[in-house]
């Protein structure tokens, strides 16, 4: 693995741990009943994938220019399925995190209404009696929570594997789409711009179908109907309904940037 390519894994892992922790917002949400707060300090959060995906994608498609410049075309999907194996990794860390990530947003939210200013919140987060407090706040998933998924799932299997196919999507699209440049350097812009298209598919069925029915728990949840412990149940079968994705997103690569590269070829101004 080059150097470079390292470095877009890296950017790669904090882009979608920070967006497997995002799901964790609506549990903050439900635990505080402060939920505009917590997505706006999530939304500061998410500056940094924001920051990482304006330096990951520039620099990946360089990469891509330069060997399709010198004809140095071995083991180009190793490089990409490197990177979408960063993915797979982000999300198992973020499963792992996402008790301690839940506590931490909470006192942040907290936090805010002592504060009530961004920078004031996080001057004082970052003072060293605070710094000191954070362990006391991690926590490791509860094995209880484990154990009863496994006896019991609370997810409809269609919802679980739309999910999975539009992670994956997402996870895959822009990789293919730079992919398809390999296979057919001339068209290699028309192909980097169809990324687009694929996404367009994947957001379908996340706000058709999965953003809903996340939307209806959450407020059936607040409504008493349902309890928290069994929307974070719910919230970890979406977990690994994610995490599924990711690796499904290996098998997607090579044939969505086949079918990249014949629309490109085929389209017709």
């Amino acid at each position: 693995m080059s150097a470079q390519i390292l470095l877009v894994s890296t950017l790669t892992f904090v882009i979608h741990l920070i967006s497997t922790l995002s799901i964790g917002t609506r549990v903050v949400g439900i635990r505080t009943s402060r939920w505009a707060v917590s997505f706006s300090l999530f939304n500061t959060l998410a500056l940094v994938t924001r920051l990482a995906n304006t330096i990951q994608a520039p620099l990946l498609a360089k990469t891509v220019e330069m060997k399709i410049k010198v004809g140095h075309f071995e083991d180009t999907a190793a490089d990409f399925r490197w990177i979408i194996a960063f993915t797979t990794l982000a999300t198992l860390a973020g499963m792992l995190l996402f008790p301690s990530f839940q506590r931490l947003l909470a006192r942040a939210v907290e936090g805010y209404y002592t504060y009530r200013s961004i920078p004031k919140l996080i001057l004082r987060s970052m003072s060293p009696a605070i710094l000191r407090k954070i362990p006391a706040h991690m926590k490791w998933p509860d094995r209880a929570n484990w154990q009863h998924i496994t006896r019991k799932r609370n997810i409809s299997l269609q919802l679980f594997v739309l999910n999975a196919l539009a992670n994956a999507v997402l996870t895959v699209s822009v990789l293919s789409t730079l992919y398809a440049g390999y296979i057919n350097p001339e068209l290699r812009s028309t192909s980097a711009s169809l990324s687009g298209m694929i996404n367009g598919g994947a957001a379908i069925i996340l706000v058709t179908f999965v953003d809903p029915s996340n939307a209806l728990l959450s407020d059936e949840v607040v409504a008493g109907r349902y309890s928290e412990g069994y929307f974070r149940r719910y919230v970890i079968w979406m977990l690994l309904s994610r995490l599924s994705g990711t690796i499904i997103a290996q098998l997607l690569l090579v044939p969505f940037a086949y079918l990249i590269v014949w629309v490109a070829e085929n389209l017709r101004v």
